[in-house]
């Protein structure tokens, strides 16, 4: 609550993310390619409307790109009146440099793949069997590895996206120690 959010991109993803924060209490300043979906925040969130290159000079606490890829490059990078980037779109950083650039400025930059793991974590829970709940509490865990993330970032002076490949390499390397030491079927049978 109390916030305001610069949201770029209402589609699918984009959309429920603007419910979402305006239901908590987010001020929401939108873009979109589609002028009816920018009309429709406007009437159902009290949304503000800005052309779609005016949103990155929006004067907002966190952006959230929730469409296209590369968003954060050096012409838009510089134009961010922000505190946090956390949005849903793949790939926002155009280089890994523009990671570095945000440091810089001090603004906290929550990575991409780290941020949308709640899809993956709910994929892995469906079927016939799927337990809505005991998903969405998984992906609960997602705020305490980013906050985990942002520590270690900062204790060891990397970027946060370069901190986020080295806890995934991290755990890639755990899973495959964990899958040596587990006996083969063969051994068992």
């Amino acid at each position: 609550a109390g916030i305001t959010v610069a949201l770029q991109g209402l589609g699918h993803v984009g959309w429920h993310v603007a419910e979402h924060l305006h239901g908590a209490g987010a001020r929401l300043i939108v873009t979109d390619i589609d002028q009816a979906r920018m009309a429709q925040a406007k009437a159902d969130f009290g949304a503000e409307a800005v052309d779609v290159d005016r949103i990155y000079d929006a004067a907002a606490d966190l952006f959230a790109p929730n469409a296209l890829g590369a968003v954060i490059n050096d012409e838009t990078l510089p134009r961010l009146q922000v505190a946090v980037v956390a949005g849903s779109a793949n790939n926002q950083l155009a280089e890994d440099r523009h990671g570095a650039a945000l440091r810089e400025r001090g603004i906290l930059y929550a990575p991409d793949y780290v941020i949308n793991a709640g899809g993956i974590i709910n994929i892995a829970y469906e079927g016939p069997n799927y337990d809505k709940a005991r998903a969405f509490e998984h992906c609960a865990g997602i705020h305490d590895t980013l906050l985990d993330l942002f520590a270690r970032a900062d204790r060891e002076g990397l970027t946060t996206d370069a901190m986020a490949d080295r806890l995934a390499e991290e755990r890639l390397a755990a899973a495959r120690a964990a899958a040596t030491r587990r006996p083969s079927l063969r051994k068992v049978v």
